[in-house]
């Protein structure tokens, strides 16, 4: 009986690879590469001829249509740790001239690089974790990889539905900070920028002088400038303010505003980044992959939280460290016996504990919760991206029969089917999104946030009528209006309007949609938030 269940499997595993040999068309581009007959390894890259099909949106590309899109040399390799256990693997690409020299392109409209990745995407078998979180954080309104679907074929063979991905990278359309060279050594120039990343200690990086939650020091790599390109003075500047930002965070009474910890962050990226991650659940959160960056002091010069990365193994699809669960805090690593908590940072418990943290991230997570975070976007932006890549997804598990295997210690029971994969992400993100929403700390009326990154006493403020028909009216005490914003729940400004030594203002809202609308009125030394209904 165990002999013919065997043949069988492996008669249906060769039928499917033939029926995978059968692409000839896809409404996705389709990438070919032709590796000549050299080897992919884990490193070096080796030399590749790269080619991309694309007829443009609502035609169909064949595989015998020129390479329209691209067509040159790149190096590759194997990209991942674990991953590359997997028989559809995920590679590094980078663009090469003829003669081997490195040369960029813009790819399917993405801004020009070098530097690209085609994601296997075979251990998250919706193809959308990470999809998901990279457009969520872009509309909240900070850069992340942009996903464009594709196909692959690499000699001749079908290889399946990939995620073509841009690289964390600092440049102008990507993370845009100040480019530091070798000579930017002195003054405002050695102040940024950088990016720094939590990860695995390997590489070039420092200690901290602080423990993550398993009582050992926690690490940070060096990203950009690279460890091969950053100077000692580099070197000691970033090591010194992460140093004077832990000191700030650990040692002082969160109440002394000289030495308060929000003068070194940028305190709304940090509220945003635990957001996502909570809502996510990765169980890699705040640890693996995870990226602060820093500008120029004429820039702001703050620390700020970001870029994201790696979501594959979040929003119920890893069975450890709690990222099953639709309740409980991710940041609490340490109460879910987790095996890697020598990667986490213990910021997030003072955060936590902290009433400007907290009331911030309140109004943060009310204020979204209207948009980005709102269950039908989220289930609207599924359902048009399953759309897009419903043909190439069922060719995919034609060619890689996984659905219903357990990769990597996902959670049961496993979906038979696709369709199932995603009905259980859906399901799981509106119960984890009422979960944070009954449970996430916090006063947002409370909430009002310092231009120098310190606590000042709310001053009394009343906004009326409310909820507003064409008019209303703020009025404050002890303090003058100085810029008011309105709102909406895509992100967008409606009103912007500037005062001079005012104390009250009335606002006309004739013209506004009716809903309900984040205010932001900016004061001398802060901006209070709050919320209105427009009728």
């Amino acid at each position: 009986m165990k002999k013919t269940i065997g043949l069988i499997l492996i008669a249906f595993a060769f039928i499917s690879y033939l029926q995978g040999q059968n692409f000839t068309s896809s409404s996705l581009p389709i990438v070919v590469i032709n590796t000549n007959g050299n080897t992919i390894e884990d490193d070096p890259k080796v030399a590749v001829d790269i080619g991309i099909i694309d007829n443009g949106p609502g035609n169909l590309n064949y595989l015998t249509d020129p390479f329209n899109a691209y067509n040159g040399h790149c190096g590759i390799e194997f990209r991942g740790n674990s991953t590359q256990g997997f028989d559809k693997k995920t590679y590094s690409i980078e663009l090469w001239t003829s003669a081997g020299l490195d040369t960029s392109a813009s790819i399917l409209g993405l801004p020009k690089e070098e530097d690209w990745i085609l994601h296997a995407n075979h251990v998250d078998k919706t193809f959308l974790r990470n999809t998901l979180s990279y457009h969520i954080w872009r509309k909240i309104g900070y850069w992340s990889s942009n996903t464009i679907y594709v196909e692959l074929v690499l000699d001749g063979d079908y290889r399946g539905l990939y995620t073509l991905m841009e690289k964390n990278k600092r440049d102008n359309n990507r993370v845009d900070i100040a480019k530091l060279d070798s000579d930017d050594n002195l003054g405002d120039s050695l102040t940024g920028g950088y990016i720094i990343r939590m990860d695995w200690p390997e590489g070039d990086g420092f200690y901290s002088n602080y423990n993550s939650q398993d009582g050992s020091p926690l690490y940070f790599q060096y990203y950009y400038p690279k460890a091969t390109k950053i100077t000692n003075q580099q070197k000691a500047y970033i090591q010194s303010y992460l140093q004077i930002f832990e000191n700030s965070l650990y040692n002082s009474n969160l109440q002394n505003l000289t030495t308060h910890y929000l003068n070194y962050i940028d305190l709304t990226t940090f509220a945003d980044l635990f957001i996502i991650n909570e809502l996510s659940r990765s169980v890699d959160a705040y640890k693996l992959s995870s990226y602060i960056y820093k500008d120029r002091i004429d820039n702001g010069g703050k620390l700020k939280a970001g870029p994201i990365w790696d979501f594959d193994l979040a929003y119920d699809n890893a069975a450890y460290c709690g990222g099953e669960s639709e309740t409980g805090w991710t940041y609490l690593q340490a109460e879910n016996s987790c095996d890697d908590l020598m990667l986490m940072p213990m910021w997030w418990q003072t955060f936590m504990s902290d009433p400007i943290f907290t009331n911030h991230l309140k109004c943060r997570w009310e204020s979204l919760k209207q948009s980005i975070f709102n269950v039908n976007y989220l289930h609207n932006f599924i359902d048009s991206t399953v759309l897009t890549i419903n043909n190439a997804q069922a060719r995919n598990f034609q060619r890689w029969p996984v659905l219903g295997v357990d990769l990597f210690a996902q959670p049961w029971p496993l979906p038979a089917n696709y369709t199932e994969e995603v009905d259980v992400l859906k399901t799981w993100l509106s119960n984890r999104i009422n979960w944070i929403d009954n449970n996430i700390p916090g006063d947002c009326s409370a909430d009002i946030v310092s231009n120098h990154g310190q606590s000042i006493n709310t001053p009394s403020f009343t906004i009326y009528p409310n909820p507003i028909k064409d008019q209303f009216i703020i009025s404050l005490e002890r303090a003058n209006i100085n810029q008011v914003q309105l709102i909406d729940v895509s992100g967008k400004i409606t009103i912007d309007k500037k005062v001079t030594d005012s104390n009250q203002l009335s606002i006309s809202t004739f013209d506004l949609n009716t809903g309900i609308y984040l205010i932001r009125i900016f004061i001398n030394n802060g901006i209070i938030n709050s919320k209105i209904i427009i009728e």
